[in-house]
């Protein structure tokens, strides 16, 4: 444990930030933003709202160019007006105040938000971002893009209304950073990491992600900005994550710089959880996004519905769970599932022994869910909602309607405790744990700070109990210890134990939130 908050220390070191920080001092509450930010993000996808994917949307993409696959496949195919008039149509319509109603009321309060470049840029009010379209394959549609940006402006603060945190996914970057036509473009060249202009792209991707985190910065419920959906795992992704992270921590508006920044796993969960675990710090917040699906692969389609559920559950030991815990470890619990989905294929279903259909999905949702909750700081289900009949895989509306999901994602909605009552709990929570510290460091000699455990774990009742006055509790613990453990070395000082405040901080949010649950 002492080697655990050892590592915490060294990259606290809270006297010398790399990076701006909004560090509020130990006897103050987080701002507003940092409440979205570290509460716990239960959350769906609001897939195919700006980016859009011709399986949930086909209507769209009935005058589309074969093989019908991308956005670009779309406005291709269409004159500038008609182009214009249809996905400014779909902006205004698909996403209305009643979804945002629904949503808060069946206990999400967060959502992903998958977008373009093209979204972005053609709009954006500053000319040199507008003028990074030039030279990309969405260049002569600006036209029809540019009232993209200010509607995506429009639904952050429409969320923030209904107290719904927001995370812009940079969907599409130039170039491709996939193969897949959800990344714009339905030609399988992924020309952000290989080719001619493989370095042009990246750079004018950076480029545009600097500029999005300065917008965002204006926002107080944006949670996050997700670099890059489902990258390909390429040798340039590594130096180009650290490259873009530095850039927009040195060179973004004072408010974007510290945005919490989301690295998807291009796939190799591992790899970038060790990234997102040495790399994350009070000054550098992190987080890894990992997308779980088991209908795609032909050992998904060779599994029955009752062993994939049986693997993502945690209360069956399930392997699956495991690894996700394991990769939670590597970068301190700073882990988000960004999609998921009920979705299995029709071979799982065939080779299941429960007769139901309905049954077997709901065993696996629910078995993801219960692992998401207890493993995860959040996670996304892929997705809110799309055209044609009833699909309990991949629309949240109606797994949720015919019961394969739970009414309300989060499981204290109806009987979330009181917190004053809790509050005076702090004494009993305090007194067996600081003294089971005391003894255990004691009897390992050396010099000891023990009152630094317990300030940290007041502290974490402290913040703990202002999460739950506003019905929420805390998600990045690690993190949130992290930026609490560096504002305690500025006001009392660094030492060589000053992980017992890390370890008491750590504590309380853990014994705060055992009592929630209990």
């Amino acid at each position: 444990m002492k080697k655990f908050f050892s590592k915490i220390q060294d990259k606290i070191d809270g006297s010398k930030p790399s990076y701006d920080a909004e560090i509020p001092p130990t006897n103050k509450p987080l701002s507003g933003r940092q409440y979205y930010q570290f509460r716990k993000q239960r959350g769906v996808n609001l897939g195919a709202w700006f980016s859009l994917e011709a399986w949930l949307t086909p209507s769209l993409f009935e005058k589309a160019k074969d093989p019908k696959d991308s956005e670009h496949d779309l406005v291709s195919a269409l004159s500038t007006d008609e182009a214009r008039a249809l996905l400014e149509n779909h902006w205004d319509n698909f996403i209305n105040d009643g979804d945002w109603q629904w949503m808060a009321s069946h206990g999400i309060n967060s959502v992903r938000l998958p977008v373009g470049y093209f979204h972005v840029l053609a709009g954006f009010q500053e000319e040199k971002v507008r003028a990074l379209l030039s030279g990309t394959d969405f260049e002569k549609y600006a036209d029809v893009y540019q009232g993209a940006w200010p509607r995506i402006q429009n639904a952050i603060e429409t969320a923030r209304k209904h107290n719904i945190g927001v995370l812009l996914d940079l969907h599409s970057a130039p170039g491709c950073q996939n193969a897949d036509g959800h990344s714009g473009m339905s030609t399988g060249k992924v020309k952000m990491w290989e080719g001619f202009h493989s370095g042009k792209n990246q750079r004018k991707t950076t480029e545009i992600l600097v500029a999005l985190a300065s917008a965002l910065g204006e926002h107080e419920n944006v949670i996050g900005l997700e670099l890059l959906n489902e990258p390909q795992n390429h040798s340039d992704l590594h130096p180009w994550y650290e490259k873009t992270i530095h850039e927009i921590r040195t060179s973004a508006s004072p408010a974007g710089r510290t945005l919490p920044l989301y690295i998807g796993d291009g796939w190799a969960t591992d790899h970038y959880a060790d990234l997102v675990g040495k790399k994350s710090a009070a000054d550098n917040f992190l987080v890894l996004d990992h997308h779980y699906y088991r209908a795609f692969t032909n050992e998904d389609h060779n599994t029955a519905a009752e062993a994939h559920a049986q693997a993502i559950d945690p209360d069956a030991n399930g392997h699956c769970a495991g690894n996700l815990a394991n990769q939670a470890s590597k970068c301190n619990g700073s882990i988000i599932i960004g999609e998921w989905s009920g979705a299995l294929n029709p071979n799982s279903f065939q080779k299941s022994q429960i007769q139901s259909k309905l049954q077997a999905r709901t065993m696996f949702s629910q078995a993801e869910w219960k692992a998401f909750e207890r493993i995860t700081a959040g996670y996304y289900y892929w997705t809110l909602k799309k055209e044609g009949g009833p699909d309990p895989g991949w629309c949240l509306y109606t797994a949720i309607e015919k019961g394969s999901m739970p009414p309300s994602l989060d499981p204290l909605q109806s009987r979330r405790p009181n917190p004053d009552a809790l509050a005076g709990q702090l004494d009993n929570a305090l007194g067996p744990r600081l003294q089971g510290h005391v003894d255990h460091w004691s009897k390992q000699g050396g010099e000891h700070e023990h009152w630094r455990f317990e300030e940290g774990f007041r502290l974490a009742w402290s913040d703990a109990g202002e999460f739950a006055r506003q019905g929420t509790e805390v998600g990045l613990a690690g993190q949130l210890t992290m930026l609490r453990g560096a504002a305690h070395r500025q006001e009392k000082g660094d030492s060589p134990v000053a992980w017992e405040f890390d370890h008491g901080y750590s504590q309380g949010l853990e014994a705060y939130k055992q009592m929630m649950y209990s």
